[in-house]
Formats: C-alpha cells, structure tokens, sequence
C-alpha cells in the first residue's frame, strides 16, 4: 500500500501519542509505529510543553506520518488528547501512551477488524506487561470477549488498555466531547462507558500491544485521583442497575476487583458478594443477550467471584470458602478446581495461624 503522504490523501488511522517529558521511553514508542506493517498512517504526538529532552529527541525524526503539535501551555493528559485530536484526520483514532509498544501488526489487524464490523465503534487487543525488571507477562483477561461480555466487564473492571484501543473518528464526533476533563485520571474509561451508548464494543484476542509497568504509570503515580474518578464512573453506571447504594458498591468493586486488593473481613466479603450478585442479576434483566452471551457472562461472573474469595482465602480467611459456596447464583457459571479449593484453604489455616509462608 502507497503511504498516504505520497498519495496526496489523508490517511486511514490517525495514532494519538500525548507526552511531557517522555524522553526515557518515546522513541521506542514512536519506532514501534513507524514500523507497522499497514502504512496507511499518521502518527499525531501532542508534545504537552515537554522540559527534558523529548523535542530534541522528536526532531530527529524526518518520517513525513510524524507530526508534532504543541499547546502553548500544559494541559494535563485529558486536555492533550482533546488537542492532539483535533489535529488527527484519519476515521480511525489509534491510542498510543509515548511508554507502550505496538507490535507491528497492530493496526493492520485492527482495521480489517473494524472494517469488517462496522457496528463496532472500539477494538482493543490483547496485551503483554513489561515490568520494570524486564519479565513480560500476561494478562488475566478472559478471551472470547463478545460485546455483551465486554459491557458486563466494565461494570466490574476496565478490560481495555488504552494504548491498544482503536475508534471510529465518527463515534467521537456523534460523543461531542473526547475526553472529559473531570474524569481524569481515568478519562479512558469514562470515554468506553460513554460509548457504550453510540455501539459496540470489541477486544481482539491476538496480542499486539506491550503495556510497560513503571514507577510513572497513572496507576501508581495518581492512585487516589485515579480510584476516586473510576469509582465515580462507576457509581453513575451502576445507578440503573443498583439504585441506592451505588457508591458504596462502587468503592467496594474497584478496590477488590479493579485494585485487586484481598479482602480482609467475612463481613466486607459478604457485602461484596451481595452487590457482585446484584450486579449479575440487574444486568441481565436490563441488557438483553443471546444466550451464548449470557453464559461468557455467568462464566466471567463466576471467575470473578472465586478470585476474589481465593484470595481472601489465601490471606488467611480459611472460611472464607463458605461465602463462595452460599453465593448460588456467581458459582453457577464456573466451578474451581477441587486441588485450588484445597490448596487455598489449606494456605489460608497456615496464615490464620500466623506462621507465614
């Protein structure tokens, strides 16, 4: 395929980069999208008035799909991507943080994806964690994530990683506002809850995105502004489904689910898993689903819940395993292991003890 530039059009997929003072990590970034396999692109990067070395490192680029916009003030990361959209000119908007890599088949992948679904308005990938020692990992994602799945896991977790995330230029504008500002720190998420109501949603299974784990990631640098907004996004989603309480079931979800902190007490386990379960229930009487759909649901539900309870378990609740077993309706879709039922209540006798494993 002939590059946009040389055919005097404008591309495909533009690719959103905001940085400020990106220069440890940018240029493998920027590398990872100038080696795609699909050319028909640009590469947009908001340098967000950047004070260490990321123009220098920006104007060594002579790629003609590298376009560089400067603010003239810092806008913090939502206000950038507000910036750097309005300078993108694809129809399909590829998000990319300057600290995260694509694999190069990323957005040849994505596109046949969307163009093949044209109800789809975002597709995100699957992909690997770069800690900061070098291991790589995987996620815990379930895959075959169909759309009715994928709006039920956001009701209890994000199951989207941004800088793998594609989107219609079309759903933007029918949206009105990209990123909101109040949302922010997790202005992403709030933006996949408010496409929810333009069409669906989609996660690919191939990996192709690499997501790096350091000291400077939004989860570990803002954590509360980031807790108190995904809580917030939360509360208004469950309001429809919980009424009262909503908050409360918010704060509960995103610290044990999103945070994946283990539960300490039988009593918060008990309450968690009253709101999981009527999440479970609201959501199937309002968002109707084929049944196909509805079992991927029940299933995620279900393994959600024994994480959880493994968990609590493990850190030396051992009866822990009773609230799994009275829970009925979240164990009917996914039964563990015996040996993990075992194992874990065995480590949790040893830890209730006090002798540490």
């Amino acid at each position: 395929m002939i590059p946009y530039a040389e055919a005097g059009r404008v591309p495909r997929v533009s690719v959103l980069m905001t940085t400020h003072d990106g220069a440890a990590f940018i240029r493998d970034s920027i590398d990872s999208v100038l080696a795609q396999t699909l050319a028909d692109f640009e590469l947009v990067v908001v340098d967000d008035v950047s004070t260490d070395a990321t123009p220098a490192v920006l104007a060594g680029y002579g790629d003609p799909r590298l376009r560089v916009v400067r603010p003239q003030r810092n806008l913090g990361v939502a206000g950038a991507r507000n910036f750097g959209l309005a300078a993108c000119r694809g129809a399909y908007i590829a998000a990319h943080d300057h600290d995260d890599i694509s694999l190069p088949e990323r957005l040849a992948v994505q596109v046949a994806h969307m163009d093949a679904h044209p109800e789809v308005v975002l597709a995100g990938t699957e992909v690997l964690l770069r800690m900061q020692d070098g291991r790589i990992l995987p996620t815990d994602h379930a895959p075959g994530s169909s759309p009715a799945l994928l709006r039920w896991m956001l009701h209890v977790d994000n199951p989207f990683t941004w800088s793998s995330v594609m989107i219609r230029a079309a759903a933007l504008r029918r949206l009105g506002t990209f990123m909101r500002r109040e949302a922010e720190p997790a202005d992403d998420f709030d933006l996949y809850h408010r496409l929810l109501g333009i069409g669906a949603l989609a996660r690919l299974d191939e990996t192709l995105t690499i997501y790096r784990w350091h000291a400077g990631n939004t989860t570990y640098a803002q954590a509360e502004r980031l807790f108190a907004s995904a809580c917030a996004i939360l509360a208004r989603a469950y309001e429809p489904l919980l009424g009262a309480g909503s908050m409360h079931a918010a704060r509960l979800v995103v610290h044990h689910l999103t945070d994946r902190q283990p539960v300490r007490d039988l009593a918060t386990l008990e309450r968690l898993g009253a709101v999981l379960d009527r999440l479970l229930a609201g959501f199937q009487g309002i968002y109707a689903a084929d049944a196909a759909a509805l079992e991927q649901i029940e299933a995620h539900a279900g393994r959600v819940w024994w994480r959880v309870v493994r968990s609590a378990i493990r850190s030396g609740l051992p009866l822990a395993v009773a609230r799994h077993v009275a829970c009925r309706r979240l164990r009917s879709g996914f039964s563990p292991a015996w040996h993990d039922v075992a194992v874990s209540v065995a480590v949790g006798a040893v830890r209730a003890m006090g002798i540490v494993l």
